[in-house]
């Protein structure tokens, strides 16, 4: 049920991501919309929604971008998994660990989607330079676009997936 509210969500993000956000830079990164609901909706579900979600964004952020098709989902795939593996009780009353882990989550989504149009693009460009002046600032981003993304999307959450009482 989710994904059928969240894939409309992503396709206004990805628009937002490709007709605005390249206007908001720092160097040469900037906030990844997608990537920042992905890992929020991931933080905030208790089981595999947050990877499916990281499919089905990724492969609609590859629709807006020039590069192959999958290579989105591929880099978000293993971030939302590492994400499904911690225990939502964990930092549900803590801002500082949902901050940390959506930023290590960011970070891992755009080492996998540098190695990946590295190893499958066939393209040629600088490890360093992009790490410094495209990845860190787009990471920077992203982590600093994680918590107002998880408030807005907790509402959401909470209604989808009531707490059940058990007895």
């Amino acid at each position: 049920m989710s994904l059928l509210l969240g894939t409309p969500l992503m396709l206004i993000a990805a628009i937002l991501q490709a007709a605005i956000i390249p206007r908001i830079r720092v160097y040469f990164g900037q906030p990844d919309l997608i990537v920042v609901i992905v890992l929020a909706w991931a933080l905030l579900d208790r089981g595999q929604e947050g990877i499916i979600w990281g499919f089905v964004g990724g492969f609609i952020l590859d629709l807006f971008s020039g590069v192959p098709l999958g290579m989105s989902s591929f880099a978000l795939l293993p971030a939302t998994f590492l994400i499904s593996l911690i225990d939502v009780s964990f930092y549900r009353g803590n801002e500082i660990v949902p901050v940390v882990v959506g930023g290590i989550g960011a970070l891992a989504y755009h080492l996998f989607y540098v190695g990946g149009l590295l190893a499958f693009a066939d393209l040629s460009f600088s490890w360093p330079l992009t790490f410094f002046y495209v990845t860190l600032p787009s990471v920077l981003f992203d982590t600093v676009l994680i918590l107002p993304a998880i408030s807005l999307l907790r509402r959401w959450h909470e209604r989808l997936h009531p707490v059940q009482l058990r007895l």
